[in-house]
């Protein structure tokens, strides 16, 4: 049996199912994310990244009855709230899109014995594990961000979202970013346990429950990686 399976809950009917990601795969996908953060891509000009974002938000906005109709199906949301999530995500697209170039500005810091600036840099690949609740906006808040930034990101979403996972994967391939920046994982806990372990991941990113935040937490604090980490009971996406 696949561990990622869509499944309709609304009468249990398998609707797909994808097959885990072995180690090689995950091994390969992790390589592939750390070579493309010591590229031009991650270390130079911003505009190529921004690009991608306007070109994501455009494509979100052109698909929202598609997208919405695979998450309501998936998750059993109400079409309503699935079409407010989607709307939701292409404006985080498109407001990173438009301001992020401003938000990384170095920005001068007080000193008393010379000149001192903060700047902002990406730090290397990131582990993001995400929820089913909010299957769309709980990717595009990690990525949007990151992209802009130039972290790659190697996602871990909840397997009874494979669908909204592989959908939105391949979105931000469409809108042109290069391989390695968002990559989707079908995987095990273990296999997340692992790549936090991993010299080449810099960053933990999770929403879930305490227990999930305990366990990523305990990883993420033994190999001194940089936590994200936030509990979420509800969220309002809005519906339209």
């Amino acid at each position: 049996m696949s561990a990622y399976q869509s499944i309709n809950p609304a009468n249990n009917e398998l609707l797909k199912s994808w097959p885990a990601h072995n180690d090689t795969f995950t091994h390969q996908a992790l390589g592939t994310a750390d070579e493309l953060y010591h590229s031009p891509w991650s270390k130079g000009d911003i505009q190529p990244r921004l690009q991608v974002l306007h070109r994501l938000a455009d494509l979100i906005e052109q698909r929202v009855d598609e997208l919405a109709a695979i998450a309501s199906r998936e998750m059993g949301k109400l079409i309503g709230q699935s079409r407010g999530e989607v709307k939701i995500c292409a404006q985080i697209a498109r407001y990173y899109a438009e301001h992020a170039a401003n938000f990384l500005q170095a920005q001068p810091y007080p000193s008393t014995v010379g000149d001192a600036w903060l700047e902002y840099h990406p730090i290397g690949v990131i582990v993001a594990v995400e929820p089913w609740n909010f299957p769309y906006y709980q990717l595009m808040r990690v990525l949007a961000p990151n992209l802009a930034l130039g972290n790659p990101v190697l996602a871990k979403h909840a397997n009874n979202v494979p669908h909204c996972a592989d959908v939105f994967e391949k979105l931000v391939e469409e809108a042109g970013a290069p391989k390695g920046a968002w990559t989707n994982l079908f995987i095990s806990n273990q296999q997340v346990a692992d790549l936090i372990a991993d010299p080449r991941v810099q960053g933990v990113a999770l929403t879930g429950s305490e227990r999930a935040g305990s366990a990523v937490a305990e990883q993420a604090g033994k190999h001194l990686k940089n936590p994200l980490l936030s509990w979420v009971a509800t969220m309002f996406c809005g519906a339209g």
